[in-house]
């Protein structure tokens, strides 16, 4: 079973409500999967405090996405890197281009 942070919500392109989970192997085992720079795919790891520090910050306001996966998702096969749009019910705001960020 994956873990996912349910209250931190990313749309894909299929329209899909999706969350960031934990990976669960390699070098990031047990951490939440993001990145500030997608053109390079420098992806960092940070446990839940810390990546919810990022979003509270507004970091994730501007840039940057989280490795997201579907709703209900047991595995990684539909897992995309997507722009967080709600954290904990409200929206965060974006440049309209940012909005459906699908990476």
């Amino acid at each position: 079973m994956l873990e996912l942070l349910e209250d931190v919500i990313g749309i894909n392109r299929a329209g899909l409500i999706c969350h960031p989970y934990k990976f669960k192997m390699g070098s990031k085992k047990g951490k939440f999967v993001y990145t500030f720079d997608p053109e390079e795919m420098v992806c960092l790891g940070m446990n839940e405090a810390e990546l919810r520090a990022l979003i509270e910050a507004g970091r994730f306001s501007n840039d940057g996405a989280i490795f997201m996966v579907p709703a209900g998702s047991r595995n990684i096969d539909r897992r995309r890197l997507l722009t967080v749009l709600r954290y904990k019910g409200e929206p965060l705001t974006h440049s309209e281009s940012r909005v459906m960020a699908d990476w």
